[in-house]
């Protein structure tokens, strides 16, 4: 039997904003769970962040080693002392977190005057040689041998220089 009456007419009346709310323990789930995305979002971001400042080191420390050859091997001298051309070489103080390019034989003969300091833009550490001069006109690296940086998220990278001055390294 039909009465006629709508749907919700029938004796029982519904409220439409009795549900249209979130209840607390939504909301605390759907923070919660925002909070852990972020949370394992930032750790990653922070360790890639960590690896491109480790393999920019890693590169300023190759281009400085070619630049020295370069300047040795062209004779190069720098300042208005300098005469007849140097050798050039490359110094790495992890005292002070940085690179030296010089010129002079050592780097304790260094003419101070010409040096270029290069900061490290992240905490490395560093194993092996701490100077490299490479000999006027021939390039010849003195001494070779393999300089190995270390950082903080377990990045290492070797760094070779052979007797004739050939610079390789790895990933």
């Amino acid at each position: 039997m039909q009465t006629g009456l709508a749907p919700f007419e029938s004796g029982h009346v519904a409220c439409p904003s009795a549900r249209m709310g979130f209840t607390l323990i939504e909301i605390l789930v759907v923070v919660a769970l925002l909070t852990i995305v972020s949370g394992l979002g930032l750790i990653v971001g922070m360790d890639s962040y960590r690896g491109y400042l480790f393999r920019t080191d890693r590169d300023t420390l190759v281009s400085l080693l070619e630049r020295a050859r370069g300047q040795a091997v062209n004779n190069m001298c720098i300042g208005a002392s300098c005469t007849n051309g140097r050798p050039h070489g490359v110094f790495i103080d992890m005292a002070g977190s940085r690179y030296l390019l010089f010129q002079g034989a050592t780097y304790a003969t260094r003419d101070s005057a010409a040096d270029e300091v290069i900061v490290a833009s992240s905490a490395i550490y560093r194993s092996g040689l701490s100077e490299v001069v490479f000999e006027q006109l021939s390039g010849n690296a003195n001494p070779q041998g393999d300089i190995v940086l270390s950082g903080v998220v377990g990045a290492v990278s070797t760094t070779s220089i052979n007797a004739a001055g050939r610079i390789s390294w790895t990933q």
